[in-house]
């Protein structure tokens, strides 16, 4: 969670140190974190169930980095990878839920699946001790649980890892097998067994991690991304604003004045403007415009013997 916990159990400040005390920082819907990514779902506390467990993270540091398939690459702030698992405390178990060790979901890695999307979508098949209905737990593994997401990034230059817990209830019915109509979710929900139901939980567990280890393994920012620490990336040719600021009371900044010489020979941009007809007499002719084509029909009837042959000639 964001912040700073005493003892495990009571917090103590907000990762953005800003006076509200709940856990969580939200805006409009959207989980922060510590790190780059951003929750679209599920919400902290929500019930969960169904046949998967779904999960949407903006990995893109709200829109200002580049995602697969362009190049990831940046000296100041990139994403290096997302890791999840599903933890209780309470149960002392702890799921895989995406550890970049396949090349199938949820495994694979995620950044580079769905190219081109700044929003990526795990579907985590639930494993075989959660199944059951309702509240009841007996023989289960059900209960409260933990989406644990592990970021490896670089933020303004700094290497960082972070760690951030979103809570949910594993209380909703889940049913043995799968519906077939999962079959046509993307990226595809998993993992599966070989008969198509539900791993068993042995084959996904790992060894639960002491809370301080994981304080100790941490390397957060001072603030909240986004938010507190506006995000720096290598300056790039590709796009952006032309020029600099401009000047109250003039027509332009650092970038000129305004001024740019027209196609037609003119001064102070009066000329031609992009995609526009150039008008006869003038010098030059417009970026993507056309200028004026006359055109000149020839028409020409030769009759050899029943072969009637057309002739249309355009002159520009």
């Amino acid at each position: 969670m964001i912040g700073a916990w005493a003892g495990g159990s009571r917090l103590e400040g907000r990762q953005n140190n800003r006076p509200d005390t709940s856990a969580f920082n939200i805006a409009n819907g959207r989980v922060y974190t510590p790190g780059l990514g951003i929750i679209l779902a599920p919400q902290p506390f929500t019930p969960m169930g169904g046949d998967f467990l779904h999960i949407a993270l903006d990995v893109s540091g709200d829109g200002k980095l580049p995602v697969p398939p362009r190049s990831l690459a940046d000296p100041l702030t990139q994403v290096f990878n997302f890791t999840l698992f599903l933890t209780s405390v309470a149960l002392q178990k702890n799921f895989t839920i995406s550890n970049i060790t396949t090349a199938t979901p949820p495994f694979a890695d995620i950044m580079s699946q769905e190219l081109g999307q700044t929003v990526k979508h795990i579907n985590f098949e639930w494993p075989e001790c959660v199944v059951g209905d309702g509240q009841d737990t007996q023989g289960t593994q059900r209960g409260e649980y933990n989406i644990s997401i592990h970021q490896n990034y670089r933020l303004n230059g700094v290497e960082r890892y972070s760690i951030f817990n979103l809570p949910i209830s594993v209380t909703n019915s889940i049913n043995r097998f799968p519906g077939a109509r999962q079959l046509s979710t993307k990226p595809i929900p998993g993992p599966l067994s070989a008969n198509g139901g539900r791993v068993s939980c042995a084959s996904i567990e790992n060894p639960i991690i002491d809370f301080a280890m994981l304080v100790q393994s941490v390397n957060n920012p001072p603030g909240q991304p986004m938010q507190d620490i506006a995000i720096e990336t290598s300056a790039r040719r590709d796009g952006g604003q032309v020029g600099g600021p401009g000047q109250d009371g003039e027509n332009g900044g650092n970038g000129g004045k305004g001024n740019l010489r027209g196609f037609d020979g003119s001064s102070n941009g009066n000329g031609n403007g992009q995609g526009q007809i150039s008008p006869n007499g003038n010098v030059g002719k417009a970026i993507g415009g056309a200028a004026e084509v006359t055109i000149v029909s020839v028409w020409a009837l030769i009759v050899l013997s029943t072969t009637v042959v057309l002739f249309t000639a355009a002159v520009c």
